[in-house]
């Protein structure tokens, strides 16, 4: 093994040694979402930023991650204790060639849809480049990651300890569903899996954090109007 993947051993053996893992399968219709960012992908360009649905998942995670603070939290085995964390790193997955690494984008409350995506950019680069620091992917408080990319569905992804959660996206894709006026039509649903640790996360509680997700996803603006 080499010692990236030694590490990467460790750290996945040690979360399902540690966290009762549960997993929750939804999904969401997102045309306007994919809307949004159609109709600022070449104003990004224009700006030498690559718009992808990525930071809006980051974006809609802080909102709830401020609302379900038990989400932003850890927990402290030798004193029994929840820390709750005060700050909102989101961590984003990367598949690199030397394996997955999980830079964070550091105070993400505070950073637009297009810092966050020049910040993924630019972290993604550096992975692949081996230049990433430890403290850029340490101090996380939760984790997304993306298989969606490569044409995955709904899938157990494993918390990244110390993290208690972690939220996996999977594939876009055509499918009928109900919509608000009792109309059953094509949409373009969203797979989302989100794995949390039951020590700390009830059921019902993830569930509600999953369905404020999903209500920010389908709705782009609302979802700006949380900042």
């Amino acid at each position: 093994m080499t010692p990236i993947r030694k590490a990467i051993s460790k750290a996945m053996v040690n979360s399902k040694h540690t966290a009762p893992h549960v997993t929750l399968f939804d999904e969401v219709e997102v045309s306007a979402l994919m809307a949004h960012r159609k109709k600022y992908k070449q104003v990004a360009l224009d700006r030498d930023i690559h718009l992808t649905f990525l930071p809006y998942f980051v974006k809609a995670l802080v909102a709830v991650l401020q609302q379900f603070p038990e989400l932003n939290a850890s927990i402290d085995d030798a004193n029994k204790e929840i820390v709750y964390k005060h700050y909102f790193n989101i961590g984003v997955a990367t598949d690199t060639d030397r394996g997955l690494l999980v830079p964070n984008i550091k105070h993400a409350e505070g950073k637009g849809l297009f810092a966050i995506a020049k910040e993924i950019t630019d972290n993604t680069q550096k992975a692949y480049d081996g230049k990433l620091k430890a403290s850029e992917m340490s101090g996380g408080s939760i984790t997304i990651s993306n298989i969606g990319s490569i044409g995955g569905g709904w899938f157990t992804p494993v918390i990244n300890q110390p993290e208690v959660a972690i939220l996996g996206v999977g594939r876009i894709g055509k499918e009928p569903y109900v919509n608000d006026d009792g109309e059953i039509v094509v949409g373009k649903m969203q797979k989302l899996s989100l794995s949390f640790d039951h020590r700390l996360i009830d059921g019902a509680t993830a569930q509600r954090a999953m369905n404020l997700l999903k209500q920010l996803l389908h709705d782009p603006e609302l979802l700006l109007m949380e900042g």
